[in-house]
């Protein structure tokens, strides 16, 4: 037919251009799509700044295309989250973009700002502009003018901690943390300044920069898990309550609370793991009692740093409702303290704990500056004496002298005493005559998981 071969080569160029446009508009689609995703996972969407994974994905490359010596800025807000809790989060995000704002602009020549997560950020810029620390002035001086949002005017300060990149082969997780514990030491000397990485941060062994990392991973990544050491009477016994004791799993070795505590301290981490072990522990409380463990106590070490925290109250009042519970089932343990200028705020903190009904224990008697300051203000219920004193006290005579003379103490005082660390059969019976009221230790129970707790003492027609 006539015309026959022109059609089909017609209908061939259409099915061919329909075929190039649906393959195009595909292209098309599937790029919107990569660029939405790499929006997602590189670009902060309160901000607009880029996301510390961009600045991981492309560390070496970032580092390389200074083409000179870098240094890393990791900038935290201080008492961000007073600001969130007085002022709410709608203020509280525009305190963060114009935060934001304010470093993307005193770093803008050079720079480059990365948010890594709520009032943190991270800054490279050359480490050649921060002679005599003019540039960590800039990044301070950037925050001195209020910002002013809804009528409030609102003074932010810094912590800056700053580490020098040695060279573009550096492991970015390495150069991350060295620079949050320069931070964390900016924070300790008072917050408001800049800190400057050094080696001693490292206090000397690799152990304690492998500490500060573990706690830092645990608390982000919710590593933590509690352990209850059983508490006992010495009358007859029998289990009365328990002691929460915090442990982090890691991919090395399991961390217990005389390693974790004392780095958390020093770099302001322990208000994060108190409120953990806060809620934790009175569901806990809350599951014993479900199953039928005839729980009368529960005794949790919180550290001395909240004394200075307005919002520790508010945290056990609500963990304390969440789960049901009365204030008396919660004793709160404070270590002593060799600080005589901490113990008025101490007092005062004390009091509000007690005015809430929880009892107030001294942990470690006898080995702190404050035990008789705090017996003669009648502020506390309970007294532990330190292990230190327990072990071996069986031949040692001065230690069975002190101990006796604590427990007449705490009788003097109407107080309850519990003696810690009691291992063996001999330092039991080398304190057995005397009117204590409570003792924990190996020779009684190990600490135990809550599978533990339940199948060793839940009734068992619960």
């Amino acid at each position: 037919m006539p015309g026959m071969p022109d059609l089909y080569l017609l209908i061939l160029a259409a099915i061919l251009a329909v075929a190039l446009l649906l393959h195009i508009g595909v292209s098309l689609y599937r790029q919107r799509l990569i660029r939405r995703y790499r929006r997602l996972l590189y670009e902060d969407d309160l901000t607009g700044l880029r996301k510390t994974t961009y600045l991981e994905r492309y560390f070496h490359d970032i580092l390389v295309s200074f083409d000179r010596d870098v240094s890393l800025y990791y900038v935290n807000i201080d008492n961000f989250k007073n600001y969130n809790d007085l002022f709410g989060h709608r203020i509280a995000n525009e305190l963060l973009k114009r935060a934001a704002a304010r470093l993307h602009a005193v770093c803008k020549q050079h720079g480059h700002v990365y948010r890594v997560h709520s009032d943190r950020f991270l800054i490279l810029n050359p480490t050649e502009e921060d002679q005599e620390e003019a540039f960590s002035r800039r990044l301070q001086h950037a925050f001195r003018d209020p910002v002013s949002i809804n009528g409030h005017e609102i003074r932010l300060t810094v912590s800056v901690g700053r580490y020098d990149v040695a060279d573009d082969q550096s492991r970015f997780y390495d150069v991350l943390l060295r620079s949050e514990l320069a931070s964390h030491e900016a924070k300790r000397r008072g917050k408001d300044r800049v800190a400057r990485y050094s080696s001693e941060l490292k206090h000397v062994s690799q152990d304690s920069f492998e500490m500060f990392q573990a706690i830092r991973e645990a608390i982000e990544k919710q590593r933590f898990h509690l352990e209850f050491q059983p508490t006992v009477s010495w009358a007859d016994g029998k289990m009365r309550g328990f002691e929460a004791l915090i442990r982090i799993h890691d991919k090395h070795r399991l961390h217990f609370p005389q390693d974790i505590i004392g780095y958390a301290e020093r770099y302001n981490m322990m208000e994060e793991i108190d409120r953990y072990v806060v809620e934790r522990a009175c569901k806990a409380l809350a599951h014993m009692k479900s199953k039928g463990v005839p729980v009368d106590f529960l005794s949790i070490n919180i550290s001395s740093k909240e004394i200075h925290n307005p919002e520790f109250l508010s945290t056990i009042e609500a963990a304390l409702k969440a789960n049901g519970l009365e204030a008396g089932e919660l004793i709160i343990e404070f270590t002593e303290t060799n600080d005589p200028e901490g113990l008025e705020a101490e007092a005062t903190f004390i009091s509000n704990l007690r005015a809430l009904g929880l009892k107030v224990a001294i942990d470690d008697f006898g080995t702190g500056y404050s035990s008789m300051v705090r017996l003669s203000r009648n502020v506390i219920d309970h007294i532990k004496v330190d292990q230190t004193f327990i072990r071996d006290i069986a031949n040692n005579k001065t230690n069975q002298r002190l101990v006796t003379s604590m427990v007449k103490l705490a009788e003097s005082f109407e107080l309850s005493l519990v003696i810690e660390g009691v291992e063996k059969r001999a330092d039991y019976e080398a304190l057995s005559d005397l009117p204590i009221d409570y003792a924990q230790g190996y020779y009684f129970y190990k600490p135990l998981t809550m599978q533990k707790v339940i199948e060793t003492f839940a009734d068992e027609t619960s």
